[in-house]
């Protein structure tokens, strides 16, 4: 019995010296541990904030809110990362609203904090929703006290359901307005940097925008008679692309060129014009002929806008605009042939690139010249 103790005793001071010893490498180990630098943060700071940025979509595009491209993601890896990305204002400033995975209260949130992370640097902002309630709150705190620096603004929306916004936005240079149910006129106030503007759907019927300061416009299904409208209001546009339908309030067989108010666009070097509703009905509608545009450089248009003599009104365009085209697109139908193409580059050998689209595939079907 004593003897078995005896040993016992042996064996626990042998023990104590083991677990001292092991404690005393464990301790040399996490020293050589906690001494070593990961390459990654040995970089200075500035290089890791840029690769943090090169992470993310290019600006204006936005991350998503959350996940594995999430900004926030960066924040999670390490301490260092962390301050790193926090004090990194270029990861915040673009952000989308209205991802219908995230609870509205999540949103107000994380908006909230990517807001204040921005600093004063200029926002993207992307909305896409028709919730009302929500269209509401995200345009009282935080979004509105940041209205000053909108600089990109994508609305994809309800025009219902969207609250005015009363306040300047000095900084906007670019919208996108789409929406599923118009309503009433929706005003734009304010906005002396805007220039660029992509209107999809018949929202160009039910907004107001300062159009003279516009250097470049897109309206996709748009009225022929409201784009008109706009048109003439457009004297800076540099870009321009139309794509028209009806809207029931005028007949396009008898819309003739006479019956169109001039559009003077001193200014416009790039044309695009198409129609993608009355393919069938467009020959007599010579819209093309009503504007004059004598720094264009290139047009694109689909063939039956230019009537049942295309090249005579497009030879027509071309001499009452006393432009120099430098590349034409015609988009053409699957009777096209390419005799047909051949006619079109004889009659305009001045034309560097002549190029031809079909309309089912939109990819171009000939090469260049």
């Amino acid at each position: 019995m004593l003897s078995s103790m005896q040993a016992d005793r042996l064996r626990l001071l042998h023990l104590e010296h083991t677990i001292s010893a092991l404690r005393a490498e464990q301790a040399v180990v996490q020293a050589r541990l906690d001494a070593y630098k990961y390459p990654v943060l040995t970089l200075p700071t500035e290089i890791t904030s840029e690769i943090f940025i090169n992470f993310l979509p290019t600006y204006p595009e936005p991350p998503p809110l959350k996940g594995l491209a999430s900004p926030t993601m960066l924040t999670h890896v390490c301490r260092k990362w962390r301050e790193v990305a926090l004090a990194t204002p270029a990861l915040w400033r673009a952000i989308k609203l209205g991802d219908p995975d995230i609870r509205h209260e999540q949103v107000r949130r994380i908006s909230d904090a990517w807001i204040r992370r921005s600093g004063s640097l200029p926002l993207s902002i992307v909305i896409n929703t028709n919730n009302r309630d929500f269209l509401h709150e995200i345009f009282t705190e935080p979004l509105s006290m940041a209205t000053e620096r909108w600089e990109h603004l994508n609305l994809w929306v309800s025009l219902p359901c969207l609250p005015e916004i009363g306040a300047p936005l000095p900084m906007l240079r670019s919208l996108e307005f789409a929406v599923s149910t118009v309503g009433d006129v929706f005003t734009f106030y304010e906005a002396p940097q805007l220039r660029n503007v992509i209107l999809r759907g018949r929202i160009s019927s039910f907004v107001v925008l300062p159009w003279m300061q516009l250097t470049s416009l897109t309206m996709n299904y748009g009225g022929v008679n409201k784009i008109v409208q706009i048109l003439t209001q457009t004297p800076n546009l540099i870009q321009c692309a139309l794509s028209l339908v009806s809207t029931g309030d005028t007949d396009l067989d008898d819309l003739s060129a006479e019956g169109l108010p001039d559009i003077p666009l001193p200014r416009l070097e790039s044309l695009v014009v198409t129609d993608w509703t009355f393919r069938q009905t467009v020959p007599g509608f010579h819209l093309l002929q009503s504007f004059t545009v004598p720094s264009l450089r290139r047009l694109e248009v689909h063939e039956l806008l230019l009537g049942t003599d295309p090249i005579y009104q497009l030879e027509s365009f071309i001499s009452n605009s006393r432009c120099a085209l430098q590349e034409v697109c015609i988009w053409i139908n699957d009777d096209h042939t390419t005799d047909d193409d051949d006619t079109y580059r004889s009659a305009f050998p001045s034309i560097p690139t002549f190029s031809f689209s079909t309309t089912h595939d939109e990819s171009d079907s000939e090469d260049e010249d």
